[in-house]
């Protein structure tokens, strides 16, 4: 008898082609925008659903409530009539059709130092996003208490994003409901804009918002002989501009994967889940934690049951691009990726090579990971990628290799199917005991110690889902870490500010508090703006999403401390309340940190803690105010004073 042909042998350029060239040209726009519960989204999902049930596969369309966010139209317009083409971020408030006119004032980035110096109220102001230190939604909320009219995004030459000639950008907006309307343009006619300073000009934003949408997550099954353990592979169909990379690449990759397993009659172990996320881009409206929610609403949600029950779950994001082929494995799968990619390399199916990385927040394996799901993020991803075309109208299937993106097919099946056989032994605990021992530092924690004695003799699924929920965390900015690491260098910051205060050392107890949880952005926004940002971050916040998985620990609201400390107008001045402040704070952050170190004692120790349960994120945030102690300036019911966050 035959030997039945391997998967691998099924895999097909044109297959691959005709998915990205259909998903692309999808588009509320000119310039595209598949925006999770618009209709173009869903015909995207509808698409990748109708090919999941060609192939004969048990087909579901999981229904995903989203603040849908759709493009028609964006423009500056200057007095003679002359228009600039603009884009926008999702979740920004339209203008209405009429638009918004006002004098035109470049704020540079739009820091409040920047922005005491000018009388923004009414205007229509032009942001410079020049360092990833500051957001466009973190301006934006500072414009809207001083009474912005309107807000131009742009990134000029040496800016993190859109740095390709004549870019023009798109983010998710993690907008504040105080927030302007807001477009993006391309620093090129940014520039033309910039020698019209005070000037009158219009801006037209069309991109209405229906709030409790209907997205879609698709999912589609091929039985395994075992059946209850499903393996996962996914990617996401929503997109900014065309997304032909990101991420109707990783569809085509799904969608391959199916259709080569039903070709060529693969019976596998565990059956094999095939799915089309919506609302990675974006998906919630005034959150901070407004993307990857359609997959942290099918693992919180839907599938909560895959939390302990799958043993793998493959995501891919943006492929096919010529660069190295990217990994990004938690501890416990490091070593069993590297034998597949090392054998996958000398096949010759990795002609650009490959490296390790870290799972990261800004891809969907997060929330899976963090809900107790072994799995990995794969791409082709770049830094210059990132600085130049991601997020613009560069992102067209003209820059993807095919024929690279069929040998990252034939890995992707190797990375599934060497899951599935090795399912139940390819999780490394003494890894990750090791990762953790690495990363804890100064942090002393005797049950922390015997407990990871312990990960390093455990086995099987159950203690994986143990050991993620309580070791996969956030710090501050939204960044994976280990639940104890902001806090820890939280304590470290505050006992050195405390020791500067002490000794009359201001600049230096400044720098200090500054790095303590979120504080750094006090010197950027007024301590109104900072309290409102501050307030809808951490895992009780309204709207927290997959965060409330990683318990951000934000820090304490040291705006007084720091405005006083640097000497700004109408701070309250240095004395005795100053070291008693800072010494509360650091009472409190010493006894964060050991709340911390015993969850994730109890983690590794084997204690499987709560899954948070998916909230009613439609709720409507409240708006916070700054904690208003005697002497502290107060923003409240008019224009900031020029102290700040």
């Amino acid at each position: 008898m035959a030997e039945k042909p391997g998967v691998e042998s099924a895999i097909s350029v044109e297959y691959l082609r005709s998915v990205v060239e259909h998903l692309e040209q999808l588009g509320s726009h000119p310039l595209g925008f598949r925006v999770a519960g618009t209709p173009e989204e869903r015909a995207a999902a509808h698409f990748a659903s109708s090919e999941l049930r060609a192939l004969g596969l048990e087909v579901v369309d999981e229904p995903v409530p989203v603040d849908a966010w759709r493009l028609l139209d964006a423009y500056v317009e200057l007095g003679g009539g002359r228009r600039f083409e603009c884009a926008s971020f999702g979740g920004v408030p339209e203008t209405g059709a009429e638009g918004v006119s006002g004098r035109l004032v470049f704020v540079g980035r739009g820091g409040r130092r920047e922005l005491d110096r000018l009388d923004v109220a009414g205007a229509i102001t032009l942001v410079d996003w020049c360092d990833d230190g500051l957001w466009p939604y973190q301006v934006g909320l500072e414009l809207g208490i001083r009474g912005a009219a309107a807000m131009v995004v742009t990134s000029l030459p040496g800016g993190p994003y859109y740095q390709a000639p004549g870019a023009l950008g798109s983010f998710d907006g993690l907008w504040h409901r105080e927030g302007p309307p807001a477009v993006t343009i391309r620093k090129e006619d940014a520039a033309a804009l910039v020698a019209r300073d005070g000037e009158t000009v219009r801006v037209v934003l069309s991109a209405p918002l229906q709030r409790g949408a209907r997205a879609s997550n698709v999912v589609g099954t091929l039985p395994g002989r075992r059946a209850t353990r499903p393996l996962l592979v996914g990617a996401h169909h929503d997109a900014w501009f065309s997304g032909a990379f990101d991420d109707a690449s990783g569809v085509a990759i799904t969608l391959a994967l199916a259709r080569a397993c039903v070709e060529t009659g693969l019976r596998p172990r565990h059956p094999i889940v095939f799915i089309s996320h919506t609302a990675e881009e974006y998906g919630i409206a005034e959150s901070a934690y407004d993307w990857c929610y359609g997959a942290w609403r099918q693992i919180a949600a839907e599938h909560r049951e895959w939390s302990t029950r799958a043993p793998f779950y493959l995501n891919v994001e943006g492929s096919g691009r010529p660069e190295p082929f990217v990994v990004d494995a938690p501890p416990e799968l490091t070593g069993w990726a590297r034998r597949v990619c090392r054998r996958a390399a000398l096949d010759g199916l990795l002609p650009h090579g490959w490296r390790l990385g870290s799972p990261s927040t800004w891809t969907e394996v997060w929330p899976f990971l963090a809900a107790g799901v072994p799995g990995i993020n794969v791409s082709t991803f770049s830094s210059d990628f990132n600085r130049t075309e991601y997020h613009t109208q560069y992102d067209r299937s003209a820059e993807v290799d095919f024929g690279y993106l069929a040998l990252l097919t034939r890995v992707c099946a190797r990375l599934l199917l060497a899951a599935d056989t090795d399912a139940d032994r390819f999780l490394d605990f003494p890894a990750r005991a090791r990762h953790l021992r690495r990363r804890l530092g100064g942090a002393s924690h005797p049950g922390l110690e015997r407990a990871l004695a312990q990960l390093e003799r455990a086995e099987g699924r159950r203690a994986f889902t143990a050991a993620a929920r309580g070791l996969h965390g956030l710090d501050a900015k939204e960044t994976a870490a280990y639940p104890h690491e902001q806090t820890a260098r939280d304590v470290e910051n505050l006992q050195a500010a405390l020791a500067a205060v002490r000794l009359g050392r201001h600049a230096s107890a400044a720098r200090r508090l500054a790095r303590v949880g979120l504080n750094r952005l006090c010197a950027d926004l007024s301590h109104e703006a900072f309290a409102i940002e501050r307030s809808r971050r951490g895992r009780r916040a309204a709207r927290a999403c997959w965060a409330a998985q990683g318990d951000p620990d934000v820090g304490p609201d040291l705006w007084p401390e720091l405005a006083s400390l640097r000497g700004d107008p109408g701070a309250r001045s240095p004395g005795p309340w100053l070291e008693q402040s800072v010494e509360r704070h650091l009472a409190r952050a010493r006894r964060e940190l050991a709340r911390r170190l015993d969850r994730m004692a109890a983690a590794a120790g084997g204690r499987t803690l709560p899954l948070p349960r998916a909230d009613d994120v439609r709720s409507t945030p409240t708006r916070a105010r700054p904690t208003e102690r005697p002497g502290a300036p107060s923003n409240r019911g008019g224009r900031p004073t020029s102290n700040e966050r």
